[in-house]
């Protein structure tokens, strides 16, 4: 997949956007955004990866755990064409 760059449009408060522009020259503008959504991108993947982890190392879900993996056997049952 190759890189691209779209263009967004977000509402942010007024007084906070002209901080910004009064702050960031304009060819900075866009890698500092960007840098930004990349910190909190990596902060909530940490989080989520967080959770799932204790979800895994917790005994209370061991049947949950051991349905997904029976589950997990089936997922290409029927697909590839060939009889079972």
């Amino acid at each position: 997949m190759t890189a691209t760059t779209l263009r967004a449009s977000y509402s942010i408060s007024a007084p906070l956007l002209q901080r910004f522009n009064a702050v960031v020259p304009p060819g900075e503008r866009s890698r500092m955004i960007e840098a930004c959504i990349e910190q909190a991108l990596l902060a909530r993947e940490q989080e989520l990866e967080g959770i799932a982890a204790a979800f895994m190392s917790d005994p209370a879900n061991a049947e949950a755990i051991a349905d997904e993996k029976l589950w997990d056997v089936t997922i290409g049952d029927g697909l590839d064409g060939t009889p079972a």
